[in-house]
């Protein structure tokens, strides 16, 4: 009978630190969306503010227009933040295609 005695404490050591950077990344990229989430919302107040200003129909025409594009790019962050794979995400219903 033979037996074979491996040490694997660099092994586990080295998945202890990828685990932990790995957990680092997921709070990090956690933060971001939270900040970029804030942000959108921001600019979309910060225009209906500016609306509330303007009596000329096509300057609220505008306005709401680009809120409205303000918003698209929240859906879609949102949903890029909550997709599996980064890398397929479908962004052809946030388009407008002629």
């Amino acid at each position: 009978m033979s037996a074979a005695i491996r040490d694997i404490s660099d092994r586990k050591r080295v998945e202890t630190k990828l685990r932990a950077s790995l957990q680092e990344k997921e709070v990090l990229l956690k933060e971001i969306h939270h900040r970029v989430k804030n942000n959108l919302q921001i600019v979309s107040s910060m225009l209906n503010l500016q609306m509330d200003q303007l009596s000329d129909t096509k300057a609220i025409g505008l306005f709401k227009e680009s809120q409205n594009r303000v918003r698209s790019i929240a859906l879609f962050h949102e949903k890029l933040y909550q997709s599996r794979d980064l890398g397929r995400v479908e962004i052809a219903e946030y388009l407008l295609v002629p």
